[in-house]
């Protein structure tokens, strides 16, 4: 039969796509610019980055599914992100990690997993200045790893734990690596569009070199087998992705060269050398492809492709960990944005009764009698095979695990092998007849041959007694040598003291700059344990962990779960275990300035020097609330080293520490390690109880650090509670008491609700007290819950047609007001629809009545202080001002009220001034915003500065400043009447597919939204005083629509969502870490074109309505009501409705305001009348409660008065019958009863 007709086994091999209950599920995975699969397995364990950052790791048991909790135990690998990771093909409990903070790493995951968080390495390596790109073990070599950083190629051997070849042939980064299989040579791709076979153990390492993918993008390269092939991924010219197999035999001419598609995802080759079979993964793609490698044409032969979801990275499960009574030749682990999805490709059989051997050949084993150093010195060892065969495995059916112990234990073993080597060949006769020949011998072990004769045991002893730090010499024959030496007998050695310099910074990405000093210090502590205070900051570890820190530089370690130790201990005594260690890196204290009791005069200035540690607060102590930092802490007298602390305690921590840096500078992240005040509000003091105390005051509310002066002079730690709990009071007495004190004191006035003080006098106002924010447990938000609703159809306006799809990617596409709302429709003319709110219904077919432009509508705005007045801009550069009638429009129109020449140019938006009537803004693509006073229709301020396209405009709240973000990646923020050039600038979004910005927290922090590189949707949050990092960023999702941003400033409640969009999200804005809260998103029943929401006087209040937005979509609009489930809503909820800023009427004119005059706008009480607040009414509460039946219905009318119990206030004025009606009938005489 010919060879093209001949049938493959594996043709028919088809992906089997589980069930979602067998997904790893709820699971967070961001968007990394690495060059790894960003997952790996082995036969007992899968790993994978996590969260936004990447720089921890989940290890799972390989058979995991099911959902995962956000607070599960994380391997906290690195202080950047994981770069990639790899598991050993000969311990499937021996993990190395690679990351942007210079560092390869080698862990071990214990048999069981992991039952803790693990942040202490078994080993660390540098790459000195340079990120580490790829990392990987070698193929039958054993304790063998391999990396890459930049332009060097490093190999490593875990057993000395050093550096014994390096290669910087390469020009560019090195984009990926991979073996050959028999592990003689290995390939690799670079960004200087070269690939390379390189030898490390010949002089001339780079054996072969060619030309490969033309494109730009990144490439991968994958070694096929034995064979002397290599297959790569990656980019042609045109931008289409292409696949190349080479022969070593004719390197510089690919034999086979396949173009694929035009999808802009990299491919991720995963090849099983076993079967020949392929499979392409690429990233942000919903495909993975499966192809069948052949040895003659056509090579390549297409598979069955699996569908699903977005790919974030793949990895292939070893052969051992196969179920192969069910005919499964290959399984994929699909990592996507939220779950671990199992892909297993199955070769159809009639049963699968028994062992089909002809689809599974013997593989590859997970035993090897070859050492790194043996391989180094030329020896090659064919790695022994073993079979699949359920009856020839000692465990039948069930995956065959290889766990060696921990490195250290197999650091013991091999020097014990060693050394009883070394015995027995000092007692064996010396053969010199025999020559026994190696298949490769290089030039450096024919030398060590002949001067074998006259070398002696003096010269290692010798060796062994030279200093460990020495530095390794970089010639490979002697580096071949001490390896040699030092592995013989390295039992007495003490372990090198590795100081690696500092990295330097890299400007294309931030956080991965070290701000710790390079000062040595030989008294410093043992490396403690630190949870991260914000990503971007320095992590410090020590590179050996077996060897003290002598250097300035310190990585920072990951946070480890604590377990509170035993009090019945005598050992552990309250002041060993909550001793306060000395500040890293200072020298001027020591641990008996740190422990010493304090002065008289410290106890008068220390409010908590009075703190006695009773039983009570031991156990409090342990139960997580003390203040400690969560420090893996060395004690003062003993040495006693406490366990670290809890994920419930980092947390605790993470939040004091971030809300102690309110008030520092944002770039300054080891602001807690490098000063040297102990002041009070100092992290560094002395006292647990102070630093307890300070967390306290920081979290609980303003009113209740008022009202409870009383407590906080006792030591005893104050418990945190809501202001209307009765726990923890004596009696009820006091509680009324306490409420009547709280009453006749003046409301304090929180940051986010700051009143006008003339609105406070005249409406009486009571600001309720804020509830507690966080918690041990993280955030906790009064909106966390909140709850989406649409109205009734009734409501909706439907048959609405030809809406544009068209507009310019700066305009929102849709606005409203309280009476009207303003669609753009398709079609020449430049077209807007306005639609009353108070007619719905269904419209009648015929032609929509709408303003006609005659060019092209750029953007359009309502004016916020007049309901009946419609601003648009053209392409042109002609904005037109209409006026709509008082019912609406009837017939189209085409005679604008006023229109004037704005800009020369095309119109990126227009913005209305939030407080000043008649204050106009512009910007144009001539570059420039023009403040217009409408009154006049003249141009007052011009502000410049801008070098690219600009995305978006916000007023500040409070009128004085603008912020705009543009095409450059530039946040700048304008004060107009102070400059036209703006006074701070900073970097935003990298992607440049647009972007939207807007204020929060009453202008104090400024929130973008936008792309980065790989085009996923992320949200950034600035401080407004200083926009050189963020202070969180979120990413969402990869999608193109652009992120429009809502905000409202009561709630500071973010919305968000795009053109096309389902799903509105919804954050948290707040002025502590992490600064963006997720909340309950609202997915809708339909995609929507635009999303417009109204102002505050229009939400009903009395169903909780704290938002309200009408929501465009194909066809129709609809009215969105955003509510937050409460119980009594029979009450006003205060503490969700402070008085509001009045937005929609004027404090300004437009002489005014550019004379230079500022008025804030007027706060307005938003309690009906009748109703009671909630603050007043929980003193007097019965036990009734009322369920809030009505928030899920909020559009059933308006509010009416309410009393207390919900009634209406005249309800004493009705009359009441209490009459029966069985008084009213006729009964029967007496006399008849006794007939």
């Amino acid at each position: 039969m010919a060879w093209r007709f001949k049938a493959s086994k594996y043709k028919n091999a088809a992906p089997v796509v589980p069930k979602p209950e067998t997904y790893v599920r709820d699971i967070c995975v961001g968007s990394y610019q690495t060059y790894g699969n960003n997952i790996t397995a082995s036969a007992k364990f899968m790993a994978f980055n996590w969260d936004h950052a990447g720089s921890s790791l989940a290890v799972l048991p390989l058979d995991d599914c099911g959902r995962k909790s956000k607070l599960m135990p994380l391997l906290h690998a690195h202080s950047d992100t994981v770069t990639d990771m790899d598991f050993s093909p000969f311990h499937d409990g021996l993990l190395a990690t690679g990351s942007q903070d210079c560092l390869v790493k080698i862990w071990h995951i214990p048999p069981e997993g992991l039952q803790e968080s693990l942040s202490n390495a078994e080993c660390t390596f540098s790459h000195k200045q340079r990120r580490v790109e790829t990392v990987g073990f070698h193929p039958t070599a054993d304790f063998l790893l391999h990396s890459t950083s930049y332009t060097t190629l490093t190999l490593w051997d875990l057993m000395s734990e050093q550096e014994f070849f390096s290669n910087a042939d390469h020009t560019e980064v090195i984009q990926s690596v991979s073996w050959k299989r028999d592990g003689s040579l290995l390939a690799t791709s670079c960004k200087d569009k070269q690939v390379r076979i390189l030898d490390p153990r010949v002089e001339q390492s780079c054996l072969k070199t060619a030309n490969s993918h033309p494109g730009i993008k990144d490439s991968r390269v994958v070694w096929l087998g034995e064979q002397n092939k290599i297959l790569t991924t990656g980019f042609d010219a045109q931008r289409l992705r292409q696949i190349i197999i080479r022969d070593l035999r004719s390197f510089g001419e690919p034999e086979k060269t396949l173009e694929l598609d035009c999808s802009t995802g990299i491919l991720i080759p995963l090849y099983d050398s076993d079967t020949g079979m392929l499979f392409l993964a690429g990233k942000g793609d919903t495909t993975i492809g499966y192809m069948e490698v052949s040895d003659k044409e056509p090579f390549l032969i297409e598979g069955i492709r699996h569908s699903g979801e977005q790919t974030k990275g793949a990895c292939l499960v070893p052969k051992r960990a196969l179920n192969v009574m069910q005919g499964e030749v290959n399984r994929i682990l699909q990592l996507t944005s939220s779950s671990v999805v199992p892909i297993t490709y199955q070769v159809p059989r009639k049963t699968y009764r028994d062992f089909h051997a002809d689809i599974y050949p013997d593989t590859a084993g997970y035993k090897t009698e070859l050492t790194a150093m043996q391989w180094f010195e030329g020896k090659n060892i064919p790695l022994p095979k073993i079979s699949l065969d359920p009856a020839k495995r000692e465990n039948g059916e069930a995956p065959i695990v290889v766990h060696r112990g921990p490195l250290s234990k197999l650091r013991e073993e091999y020097k014990n092998a060693k050394a009883h080597q070394l015995d027995y060949s000092e007692t064996k006769p010396k053969v010199t007849a025999t020559i026994t020949k190696n298949d490769y011998c290089p030039v450096k072990n024919i030398i060590k041959d002949l001067d074998k004769d006259t070398t002696n045991r003096n010269r290692q002893f010798n060796e062994e007694e030279e200093e460990p730090s020495k530095k390794i010499p970089e010639s490979k024959t002697s580096d071949s040598l001490k390896y040699n030496a030092v592995e013989t007998d390295k039992v007495n050695i003490p372990a090198p003291a590795v100081v690696p310099p500092k990295p330097l910074p890299r400007t294309s990405r931030t956080g991965s700059m070290c701000d710790t000093s390079t000062e040595e210090s030989t008294n410093a502590p043992k490396p403690v344990a630190r949870p991260r205070t914000n990503s971007c900051a320095p992590v410090v570890t020590s590179v050996n962990p077996n060897a003290p820190i002598t250097g300035g530089y310190k990585p920072r370690l990951g946070p480890k779960p604590f377990t509170p130790p035993k009090l019945n201990d005598p050992e552990n005594t309250f002041q060993k275990v909550f001793c306060v260690p000395p500040v890293p890196g200072q020298n001027g204290v020591s641990n008996e300035a740190v422990n010493k009791a304090p002065t008289p005069e410290e106890k008068e200035k220390t409010p908590t020097s009075d703190f006695e540690p009773t039983a009570a607060t031991i156990k409090d102590t342990e139960n997580g609330k003390s203040g400690s930092s969560g420090e893996e802490e060395t004690s003062c007298d003993s040495g006693y080293i406490p366990k670290t602390p809890s994920t419930a305690e980092r947390r605790k921590l993470f939040e004091t520490r971030s809300n102690s840096k309110e008030n520092e500078p944002e770039d300054n992240f080891d602001s807690t390690d490098q000063g040297n005040s102990f002041e009070r509000a100092s992290m560094q003091r002395t006292s647990i109880a102070e630093r307890r105390k300070l967390y306290e005051s920081r979290s609980m509310s303003v009113q209740e650090q008022i009202g409870n002066v009383a407590e906080k002079k006792d030591g005893s730690p104050v418990m945190l509670r809501r202001k209307d709990s009765f726990k923890n009071r004596k009696n009820a007495d006091e509680v009324l008491r306490e409420d009547n004190n709280r009453k006749s004191t003046p409301a304090p006035v929180s940051k986010q609700q700051s009143l006008d003080p003339q609105a406070v006098k005249k409406q009486e106002v009571s600001v309720p007290t804020p509830k507690r924010t966080s918690t041990v447990f993280g955030r906790v938000s009064k909106f966390r819950h909140l709850k989406g609703t649409p109205a009734h159809k009734s409501h909706h306006i439907e048959n609405i047609r030809n809406i544009s799809r068209q507009i310019s990617g700066e305009c929102d596409g849709f606005h409203a007001n309280p009476e009207r709302v303003a669609v753009p429709l398709s079609g020449p003319g430049g077209k807007i629809a306005i639609f009353e709110l108070s007619k719905t219904g269904k419209l009648p077919d015929g032609v929509i009545p709408a303003l006609v432009h005659g060019n092209n509508v750029m953007d359009f705005a309502w004016d916020p202080f007049d309901n009946g007045r419609l601003a648009v801009a053209c392409d042109d550069g002609v904005i037109k001002l209409w006026r709509i009638p008082e019912g609406g429009l009837t017939e189209p129109t085409n005679e604008p009220e006023k229109e004037f020449n704005a800009h020369s140019d095309k119109i990126y938006f227009i913005k209305f001034h939030p407080t000043a009537k008649d204050v106009f803004a512009s910007g144009s693509y001539d570059m420039t915003i023009k403040l217009w006073d409408l009154a006049s229709l003249a141009e007052i301020i011009v502000l410049k500065g801008h070098q690219d396209q600009m995305f978006s405009f916000a007023w500040s709240p409070c009128g004085s400043y603008c912020a705009t973000v543009s095409k450059d990646s530039k946040i700048r923020i304008y004060k107009p009447r102070q400059s036209d050039l703006p006074i701070r600038e900073g970097k935003g979004p990298e992607g440049n597919r647009g972007a939207r910005i807007v204020w929060a927290l009453d202008g104090h922090f400024i929130v973008v939204t936008g792309f980065d590189k790989v085009s996923e949707r992320q949200i950034m949050a600035f401080k407004s005083g200083d926009l050189k990092a963020p202070l969180n960023t979120v990413g969402l999702d990869v999608s193109p629509a652009i992120l429009i941003p809502f905000y409202d400033n009561d709630s500071s409640t973010l919305f968000v969502t795009g053109k096309g969009d389902s799903t509105i999200y919804a954050f948290e804005i707040t002025e502590e870490a992490p600064y963006i809260c997720p909340l309950s998103h609202h997915r809708c029943n339909t995609l929507h074109q635009g999303l417009s929401f109204l102002p505050k006087n229009v939400c009903d209040v009395s169903n909780v309505e704290f938002a309200k937005a009408l929501r465009l979509t194909n066809n129709s609009i609809e009215p969105l009501s955003f509510t937050v489930p409460r119980i009594k809503t029979d009450l006003f909820q205060d503490d969700l409705f402070p008085p509001t800023r009045v937005t929609w009427q004027p404090t300004l004119t437009s002489d005014e305001w550019f004379s230079g005059k500022d008025k804030a706008p007027q706060r307005l009480n938003l309690q009906p009348e009748g109703m009671e607040l909630l603050s007043q009414g929980q003193a007097n509460a019965g036990p009734e409660r009322t369920i809030n039946k009505s928030a899920s219905t909020p559009f059933i009318g308006a509010s009416q008065p309410y009393n207390r119990l919900g009634w209406n206030a005249d309800i004493n004025k009705l009359e009441v019958n209490l009459s029966l009606e069985q008084d009213a009938m006729e009964g029967v005489d007496d006399k008849e009863w006794n007939e």
